[in-house]
């Protein structure tokens, strides 16, 4: 019974070590991926991280119109909790053991809205579910949330997000803003928290650029 067990969670893992197994020749696979399950071994427990991104450097001017952050969609092949990363052109590993702390889609809304409510240039930013006395609505579709480890290349963390703004003070509401941005930040190594890292400084780097279009846009 707890050989079967046994396998059964280690599936979990197999992914990568497939993905990466035939890349050996030539190749440098992290370690930390490979991991995987051995029979008669404990299972590790999933490290879990949290995208933090860069602080605003500065605060652009207050006006008087209030947002709330609406739904973050995140792409299918990149959903769920396991961090993911990109071994060759045209294969992607998930990491049961180095996972997000919530699900990327609500984790990322909330950390847009708390960092557009410090940076302006909105009134006031409120997270996702209350809408009621907001002017504009931001809504956000994840195209790309991965690490980008393929070999004879620096490691770099990978987002893009496409953003529409909805203005809800006319009859009905009508997109005023649409506009992806995307960014790739070189990492120092190949590992999970040098990649969360990344992330956070990417994601920093994409609301910045974000927040002065939006306040062009009002």
């Amino acid at each position: 019974m707890e050989s079967n067990q046994m396998k059964r969670q280690c599936t979990a893992f197999r992914l990568p070590a497939i993905l990466t197994g035939a890349l050996f020749a030539g190749t440098l696979i992290p370690m930390w991926l490979l991991g995987g399950c051995a029979i008669g071994k404990p299972v590790p427990e999933a490290a879990l991280y949290a995208i933090e991104p860069t602080p605003p450097a500065s605060s652009l001017p207050r006006k008087p119109q209030t947002l709330t952050m609406g739904r973050v969609r995140v792409a299918p092949v990149y959903t769920g909790k396991s961090l993911v990363f990109r071994v060759d052109d045209v294969r992607y590993a998930s990491d049961f053991y180095n996972a997000f702390i919530a699900e990327p889609d609500d984790m990322l809304a909330s950390r847009i809205a708390a960092w557009l409510d410090r940076a302006g240039p909105f009134k006031s930013v409120a997270q996702p579910g209350n809408r009621q006395g907001s002017s504009y609505v931001l809504d956000a579709v994840v195209n790309e949330l991965y690490g980008d480890f393929r070999a004879g290349r620096a490691p770099e963390a990978v987002i893009t997000i496409q953003f529409r703004l909805m203005d809800l003070t006319g009859i009905s509401p009508s997109p005023i803003l649409e506009r992806t941005i995307g960014r790739r930040v070189r990492l120092p190594e190949q590992s999970p928290e040098a990649l969360i890292h990344g992330y956070g400084e990417a994601l920093g780097e994409i609301l910045a650029e974000l927040a002065i279009a939006l306040a062009d846009a009002l």
